[in-house]
């Protein structure tokens, strides 16, 4: 079966990152909203690219300013669009600075 939040909270930074892609579409939002920071950290920016709109708005704001840019920009126009303001207020300056045109004007 699946694993639970608690069970997923368990997993170590290696593990997050083996994560096929393709299964990062199925992680619960209640799991993305409980990653500690050094998973969130460890997902590459394919797993990155492949959260779905209401997994990436279950990011906390604490985890959001932990990713890198190189993950930030991995973010499609469709998951900026899915940020809440308090999430974009988490980004840091550098990240700022390399989104995309087409991905601010998505922001809400």
């Amino acid at each position: 079966g699946a694993l639970s939040t608690g069970q997923f909270g368990a997993l170590s930074t290696q593990d997050i990152a083996a994560i096929e892609t393709a299964d990062i579409v199925g992680l619960k939002t209640s799991i993305i909203a409980a990653l500690k920071t050094a998973q969130l950290a460890a997902l590459t920016t394919d797993q990155l690219s492949n959260l779905t709109t209401a997994q990436v708005a279950a990011i906390t704001t604490t985890n959001i300013a932990a990713l890198t840019t190189d993950q930030v920009v991995a973010l499609s126009s469709n998951q900026f669009g899915a940020l809440s303001s308090a999430q974009v207020s988490a980004f840091s300056t550098n990240d700022i600075a390399a989104i995309e045109t087409a991905d601010i004007g998505a922001l809400k």
